[in-house]
């Protein structure tokens, strides 16, 4: 394999709603400055349950707990989020992901981006700790189909801890789909 075609992240196929809105005339040049994670909803002062973690043994039932705890913050924090902060929907569009790495995605929209867009996007992965994903991302390909478009963007700014659950459900990904790829390969030779 060429060493330039190498990422740095495996991808994984996926199916899920995500939302984006352009960025702003104003948005950008925070971005091009390295200040894109100003525009995240949610910040990096720590929780209560978060400091209590940070002082809890590794691998203890303590620290189960407080994880348990943290998930259901942030679910909690998602819903509050969802209906007393609602931003206007006419900002936001929506697109379904398809593909998801811990350094860029691919989603269908239904109109045409141009390459270079910005884009402030809001993820969900039910399966992870973080729950909701704040990241932004520049259009780099662009296919056009039938039903729309499919975009493909680099993430430009990401909590790392956003992309590490993202990575995760990467990995889950890859080791239900060996699985499976197994089981029907013995099925196969029966």
């Amino acid at each position: 394999m060429n060493s330039a075609n190498r990422r740095k992240y495996f991808r994984g196929k996926i199916s899920i709603p995500a939302r984006f809105q352009v960025l702003t005339d104003q948005e950008v040049p925070l971005v091009k400055k390295g200040l894109g994670r100003t525009l995240f909803k949610h910040t990096d002062i720590p929780g209560p349950i978060e400091e209590f973690l940070d002082q809890t043994t590794p691998g203890s039932s303590d620290e189960q707990l407080y994880r348990c705890l943290q998930l259901i913050n942030n679910k909690l924090d998602f819903i509050i989020d969802q209906i007393f902060f609602k931003t206007p929907e006419a900002s936001f569009k929506r697109g379904d992901l398809t593909e998801i790495s811990g350094s860029g995605i691919k989603f269908k929209v239904s109109e045409y981006l141009k390459k270079g867009t910005l884009l402030k996007m809001d993820i969900v992965l039910p399966a992870t700790m973080q729950y909701q994903i704040e990241l932004i991302a520049e259009t780099v390909r662009i296919e056009e189909m039938s039903s729309g478009f499919v975009i493909a963007a680099k993430m430009i700014e990401i909590d790392e801890e956003a992309r590490d659950s993202i990575v995760k459900v990467v990995m889950q990904r890859q080791r239900i789909d060996i699985r499976s790829r197994k089981i029907e390969k013995v099925e196969n030779e029966r």
